[in-house]
């Protein structure tokens, strides 16, 4: 009976240090984050509004807003749609940054395949984009093309690829 009342009372014991631990790593956690903010809002001026929630920041000023997403796992619907959706390898990211009513986007990829720049920039043609340049190295490189006011560029390599797209002034 007393091995019994042991064991039960180590299992409460490691139960309350479990969740102990699990509060006070949420705590820091929290802590972090608002430290986080603080740094970066002095960085940029007491103006600025800055809020971390886990893998999201959204940093708020008079000149406009900047929100970098790594939950976000697909191609920003709010993307103009003149832009072809870049459909080689999974998105792990999206940065969005709004400026004086002009919005500008940042996809981040991963898992891309080697033939993909050279694939997009085909498509970006077939849409009526003009590409401006083309470098290739190796497996990867780089492309800009223009439509109008619209600008898209792409970097591509090692299995990683980075469209940004934007406006001309």
């Amino acid at each position: 009976m007393k091995i019994c009342n042991n064991l039960y009372f180590n299992f409460v014991m490691m139960l309350v240090c479990l969740i102990s631990l699990s509060i006070v790593f949420q705590s820091c956690k929290r802590t972090s984050e608002k430290t986080s903010e603080k740094i970066i809002e002095k960085s940029l001026g007491n103006d600025a509004e800055v809020d971390i929630d886990d893998e999201k920041v959204v940093i708020k000023t008079d000149e406009g807003t900047f929100t970098t997403d790594a939950t976000m796992n697909s191609w920003p619907k709010e993307a103009p749609g003149e832009v072809p959706e870049f459909k080689y390898g999974d998105v792990i990211g999206v940065t969005t940054q709004e400026v004086d009513e002009a919005n500008n986007w940042v996809v981040i990829l991963e898992n891309v395949p080697a033939n993909a720049l050279q694939e997009y920039k085909e498509i970006l043609e077939s849409e009526g984009f003009k590409i401006n340049f083309t470098t290739t190295i190796g497996t990867g490189g780089q492309l800009m093309a223009e439509k109008g006011k619209l600008a898209v560029m792409v970097m591509a390599g090692e299995g990683n690829a980075t469209v940004t797209i934007g406006f001309n002034n």
